[in-house]
């Protein structure tokens, strides 16, 4: 009796617990949520569905995060590399003027946005510094990337790369 109590235990916390683990990359092959942001100045409203017919980078940083600071420079090259692609960075700091000194500071020329509430982080479920999904033409999502390593650069450009054949 005690046995199976605990195997009952063991697969309610693998159901409940297992699908969070992964939650961001679940999002592959899924219809990327919408959302509207200010941008990062506050001087305008965007939403994603504004790029519909563009393959999108949606990536989440911080001023905080390190790899954040080696990781948006690269998505910046890749957006001037890759002309049908649009890179919506979206800070989740506390303070919009972190946010924007960073922005300053690295010489960023991206659309970056300002999550507030963290509320497009939460829909998302976004675990991890950086987080980004790639998202098709049609609004789906097509890859899922959590952190920042140079591997991690050329697995996405290699699937910016499909989708910008795919056109």
């Amino acid at each position: 009796m005690r046995a199976r109590l605990i195997l009952i235990v063991l697969i309610t916390c693998w159901y409940l617990l297992g699908p969070a683990a992964n939650s961001f990359a679940e999002w592959v092959g899924t219809p990327a949520p919408d959302f509207s942001l200010k941008t990062l100045g506050g001087k305008a409203q965007l939403s994603l569905k504004d790029y519909r017919g563009k393959v999108v980078l949606l990536d989440f940083w911080a001023s905080w995060c390190g790899p954040c600071k080696a990781s948006l420079p690269q998505l910046q090259k890749l957006e001037a590399e890759y002309p049908g692609l649009k890179v919506l960075a979206v800070s989740i700091d506390d303070e919009r003027k972190n946010a924007l000194e960073f922005m300053k500071r690295l010489n960023l020329d991206l659309t970056a946005l300002f999550d507030e509430n963290k509320k497009v982080a939460e829909t998302y479920r976004v675990e991890a510094m950086p987080s980004a999904l790639l998202i098709d033409r049609k609004g789906v999502v097509r890859y899922a990337l959590s952190g920042y390593s140079e591997k991690h650069l050329e697995g996405l450009k290699a699937e910016i790369e499909k989708l910008a054949k795919n056109h």
